[in-house]
């Protein structure tokens, strides 16, 4: 489902003598079945704006429409409970929702909420344990008497198991390892990829933005400073580094190769495998 943002302006706390603009008018499209990076720095609006997509947040100034549904500042009431079906959340520590007595009730409550029989969505539950790195056993487990690890991975699958058409992550791979992120942003690309989601990833890291995302959106103090493809934004290094950002690492390497070899032009790739593949033969003289 396509997502569009119309002038769209949100303020905390309107009317009050706290009240912050959070959000300055936004327009923009995320296109359907594509993967979009959100990036800015702490403050620049990036979690407000996500949560305008599943309706959390209303706009206090123009509209947001999601496929069919449509969230104004005035206007008729939203059907909040269809879009969410549409649209899953995953929150920056997604452990923290869980509060089921077992794995199995809370993996299931979300598609036994929206109609699905009970039946049919502990046999969708089960199907999505592997995907989440789990085994079945796990199911009658209490989620609290689970490591971190295994609670994140829960409940995680508890988004999916609703089987949005967009999956919205807020930080998702927050304090992992290394390691544990590479598996879970994997995990959450495979799912992207293989069922044609909209996927809107929000993320400081922009290794995992340069990795993925077809599209990268810049915020900064509330506004779109930037949005287009990998190679358009980290054309901007400088502007970047103004708003407290910085160049994905195997950029920042690829430049520093042109400056030491006096090259022309370096092609910019996004991950280890293809920028070692130009760095050697770089060094081989081709």
């Amino acid at each position: 489902m396509d997502i569009i943002f119309n002038e769209v302006e949100y303020r905390y706390m309107e009317g009050t003598p706290f009240e912050k603009v959070a959000l300055r008018n936004v327009s923009l499209t995320i296109p359907s079945g594509s993967f979009t990076a959100v990036i800015g720095h702490t403050g620049s609006g990036k979690s407000t704006f996500i949560q305008h997509i599943n309706g959390l947040l209303r706009p206090s100034k123009g509209s947001v429409k999601v496929g069919p549904f449509e969230i104004n500042a005035v206007g008729k009431k939203t059907d909040l409970k269809g879009l969410r079906k549409k649209v899953g959340l995953v929150f920056q520590y997604p452990e923290h929702q869980l509060f089921e007595e077992t794995v199995e009730k809370d993996i299931c409550f979300g598609p036994i909420n929206f109609g699905l029989p009970r039946e049919k969505a502990i046999k969708r539950a089960k199907e999505l344990l592997p995907l989440v790195g789990l085994k079945e056993g796990i199911l009658a487990s209490s989620p609290f008497q689970l490591s971190g690890g295994q609670m994140r991975r829960v409940a995680i699958a508890g988004v999916l198991a609703v089987q949005p058409s967009v999956l919205v992550l807020d930080e998702p791979a927050a304090s992992l390892d290394p390691e544990g992120r590479e598996q879970m942003m994997k995990l959450f690309y495979d799912y992207h990829k293989s069922n044609e989601t909209t996927t809107v990833l929000v993320t400081h890291h922009m290794e995992d933005a340069a990795k993925y995302a077809d599209q990268i959106i810049v915020l900064h103090n509330g506004a779109v400073e930037m949005m287009g493809g990998r190679e358009l934004i980290f054309e901007h290094a400088s502007r970047l580094h103004d708003i407290g950002l910085d160049l994905p690492r195997s950029v920042r390497l690829l430049q520093s190769v042109k400056d030491k070899f006096g090259l022309d032009e370096v092609p910019m790739h996004f991950d280890s495998k293809s920028t070692a593949h130009f760095l050697g033969n770089v060094i081989k003289g081709e």
